[in-house]
């Protein structure tokens, strides 16, 4: 399996490839014995800080995920390596009577992960022109993980929630002077429940984002999700203000024309055609419902052959007058397109969808993410 793996990354001629055999192979054990083996070979071998980690894994009892999952990954996050993990309960690669072709498509996707989390744009999104370059695209989620129940306590308690921001840089509009991924990711643990007051959390994301990836912006769109209507206000006027003034860190003399947008998932809104037979595709741009204070626009982002699809309603909370003419659904829609996990367009633009995992992805971990290093995984989408 590592062998076929292995070709599907370094056929993209990329500058990230996997040896002909790794370069360590360590059997561990199931559940417990699972990261405790992981745990007792990162502390006693001395390795390359270009560590990447294949974890095959067949869980006990057919679940659908490892226990020791999240164990494993708040290890490998807090000491800045990257990893991958192969279940062979979703497909069992190695099996004499395996589907070549079904085994050769998840493959495939893994193979998009490793090189997107080393850092690869392995494809390009035309942003359209009225955008000014150096853009800074900037996606915010907050993950709230599902009640559990505590013997203890002996009742269903919530776990803490987890805010995510990522910050995303693109240099130009030409494809070729964008072809590493400019990406810093930052994750703060919340009280459970807590969505709103992110003003400084963003604030110190976009700061580091600018000093670790070194960009003077002309521009900075941010999309926020998880904000109901009566929220906006508030949740903008703590938000905006931070954003702008972090954005001015690399250069104090001008201010960084901004837009920012609410993305509503939960709403009751649907649009069918005209006989009622069919929704509309996938790219649908609704403008003629407009909301009574903000610009409001609608994108249905995908299109399920057997149900209706729902569109996200987009409220555009602020727009700079300098950024007027920008086609701000143009370039929303765009990004659809830009999630690596995907190879067609997604509900959400690329910044928030990372937000939602490198969230979800936190939020599974026993410390909420506060081990992540967030200054080793610059320029890598680690959460995949």
């Amino acid at each position: 399996v590592y062998d076929r793996l292995r070709d599907m990354v370094n056929r993209f001629n990329s500058h990230f490839r996997f040896g002909r055999k790794p370069a360590r192979t360590v059997e561990v054990g199931e559940r417990d014995g699972h990261w405790e083996g992981v745990q007792q070979f990162f502390s006693r071998e001395e390795l390359p800080p270009n560590v990447f980690v294949l974890d095959f894994s067949k869980p006990p009892g057919r679940v659908a995920s490892d226990p020791a999952y999240g164990v494993v990954k708040q290890m490998l996050g807090a000491a800045g390596h990257l990893s991958q993990f192969v279940n062979f309960n979703t497909y069992h690669h190695g099996a004499p009577n395996a589907d070549m072709k079904k085994s050769g498509i998840i493959l495939q996707g893994v193979a998009r992960q490793v090189l997107s989390k080393c850092g690869v744009r392995i494809w390009w999104v035309s942003i359209p022109k009225s955008i000014p370059m150096p853009a800074v695209f900037v996606g915010v989620d907050v993950f709230h993980a599902p009640r559990m129940f505590d013997p203890i306590a002996n009742k269903k308690t919530a776990k803490a929630s987890v805010a995510a921001i990522t910050v995303n840089v693109l240099r130009s509009h030409e494809q070729k002077e964008n072809s590493k991924i400019e990406l810093y990711t930052e994750t703060a643990k919340r009280e459970a429940g807590q969505e709103m007051d992110l003003g400084r959390v963003i604030h110190s994301a976009v700061k580091n984002a600018m000093q670790a990836l070194q960009v003077d912006p002309m521009s900075c769109i941010v999309w926020r999700d998880g904000v109901g209507d009566g929220a906006i206000a508030q949740v903008a006027s703590d938000e905006i203000p931070h954003v702008r003034d972090a954005l001015t860190y690399s250069n104090s003399k001008k201010e960084v024309p901004l837009a920012y947008i609410v993305c509503q998932k939960r709403i009751a809104t649907k649009f069918l055609s005209i006989d009622g037979s069919q929704g509309l595709p996938a790219g649908t741009l609704v403008t003629s419902l407009q909301g009574p204070d903000k610009e409001t626009f609608y994108i249905n982002g995908t299109c399920p052959p057997y149900s209706t699809p729902k569109p996200v309603r987009y409220v555009v909370a602020q727009k700079d007058e300098s950024l007027k003419d920008c086609a701000l659904p143009e370039t929303t829609w765009a990004l659809c397109h830009d999630y690596p996990n995907w190879t067609g367009p997604i509900k959400l633009p690329a910044p928030v969808q990372m937000a939602h995992k490198l969230a979800e992805l936190a939020g599974s971990i026993p410390d909420c993410g506060e081990s992540i290093q967030s200054s080793a995984f610059t320029g890598k989408m680690h959460f995949l």
